[in-house]
């Protein structure tokens, strides 16, 4: 079995669930812990099911509900040193240190993470082996690197970050400090930067599927992301590779490594 789960996507809160025969894996969970408790029972995962959670930062939309997870269930928690200090979860008893770089075994899933620019503590991405495929999930970056470029390239599935629209965040309501943290280095991409990692990195192969992830509910629009991005992979040459939004607040997008229609996302009172 393999099937991966977007069950929240967004700033008010994180969560993506990896399952195959050997292991139950979250990426992050940054939920109110009753809410991600319900998804995961939806999912027919009981909650002493979870066979780990592994931490990008320590920022709360990602970490919020790991101390309940772990103390309620024995839950192992993997982060490398510098976010399980930050987030307050080095004294756990089942905190368990990934260093940066380094690649961890969990069953038949092998985890390797790597370095994002944001402004937290050692934040990382994720490149996910399983089955003879690869996942990679970078959002919370402020701009691309060399390491989310590599991972991009070698993902059969890319969970890449289209924060905001650069004209919505200048012209909403957002303050002024606010507006140049979120469109800074070490703050969160754009649609058109997220479009041109993508249309630069991404192998024009069969199968490919992006998930455009944590969408700003403010200054963004699922139909806009969707539409930036194919039109970069268009001009690149890459208009094969599929392209969906994970949802802010509940569970959408799932992926199981095959290859699936390709189709425009469309969402209720929007238009391409």
């Amino acid at each position: 079995m393999l099937r991966f789960r977007a069950l929240a996507s967004g700033s008010s809160g994180n969560a993506y669930l990896l399952r195959t025969d050997k292991v139950s894996l979250l990426f992050d969970a940054g939920l109110r812990w009753s809410t991600l408790r319900r998804f995961l029972l939806a999912e027919g995962i009981a909650p002493d099911g979870v066979s780990g959670v592994l931490i990008s930062h320590e920022h709360r939309d990602h970490c919020g509900c790991v101390r309940d997870i772990a103390e309620q269930h024995g839950t192992t928690v993997w982060a490398n040193p510098g976010v399980l200090r930050a987030a307050g979860l080095a004294s756990l008893n089942s905190a368990r240190v990934m260093e940066t770089g380094t690649t961890t075994i969990f069953g038949d899933v092998a985890v390797t993470t790597f370095p994002v620019e944001h402004d937290a503590v050692d934040p990382v991405g994720f490149l996910i082996h399983v089955a003879g495929k690869s996942i990679a999930i970078a959002t919370d970056l402020g701009r691309p690197s060399g390491p989310v470029a590599r991972a991009v390239a070698e993902a059969d599935l890319v969970v890449l970050e289209s924060n905001h629209d650069a004209e919505m965040l200048h012209q909403g309501r957002y303050p002024y400090h606010l507006r140049r943290r979120v469109a800074g280095p070490t703050g969160h991409l754009s649609n058109a930067q997220a479009a041109s990692i993508l249309a630069e990195n991404i192998r024009p192969r069969r199968g490919v599927e992006v998930w455009l992830a944590h969408l700003s509910k403010e200054n963004n629009r699922p139909f806009l992301a969707i539409q930036t991005t194919r039109t970069d992979l268009k001009r690149a040459g890459k208009s094969e590779v599929r392209v969906d939004v994970a949802l802010r607040d509940r569970p959408s997008l799932v992926w199981n490594g095959s290859t699936r229609p390709m189709q425009l996302s469309l969402f209720p009172g929007e238009a391409p």
